[in-house]
């Protein structure tokens, strides 16, 4: 059994948006938050080349457990849009990207974007994002470059 997190979630209490009224009319009963985390992104796969997509042109791949995020039964006033998920990483890569996935994207496929989303801290293997929606969160990441050297042939 695995003792070590892999993910972590912070949703502010109030923000400026959210009364206070507001907060105290929320029926705590009903106030769900559904939170699920994939091991791994098999299940979003790297997509091809798009302006929309988080890769920028680059080929990234989900280099963090993906967690998905969503309140449910709250009322209105006092919804919650902002999260922010520590993730822990289980590939090395470099160019990191907070990205969350579009379902609308490339035709309704699918595909991770950048958009409202940024890194706020990142240490050892955890990196911590911020995006301004709930959806499916992720840390994506270019391939290790390996360093070659060349050795020629002595006759």
């Amino acid at each position: 059994m695995n003792s070590v997190a892999v993910a972590s979630i912070h949703l502010p209490l109030a923000g400026p948006s959210v009364s206070s009224s507001a907060l105290q009319s929320v029926d705590n009963s009903t106030c769900r938050l559904q939170f699920v985390l994939f091991r791994n992104g098999k299940l979003f796969p790297c997509t091809g080349n798009s302006s929309n997509l988080a890769d920028d042109g680059k080929r990234r791949s989900v280099s963090t457990p993906v967690a998905f995020a969503k309140l449910d039964g709250c009322s209105r006033g006092s919804d919650v849009h902002s999260i922010t998920v520590a993730l822990r990483h289980f590939a090395l890569g470099v160019d990191p990207t907070a990205a969350y996935w579009d379902f609308d994207l490339l035709d309704g496929h699918g595909g991770w974007r950048a958009e409202g989303c940024h890194i706020t801290a990142s240490g050892g293997n955890t990196t911590t994002i911020h995006c301004n929606r709930h959806k499916n969160f992720a840390v994506l990441m270019g391939p290790l470059r390996i360093k070659s050297t060349f050795f020629p042939i002595v006759e």
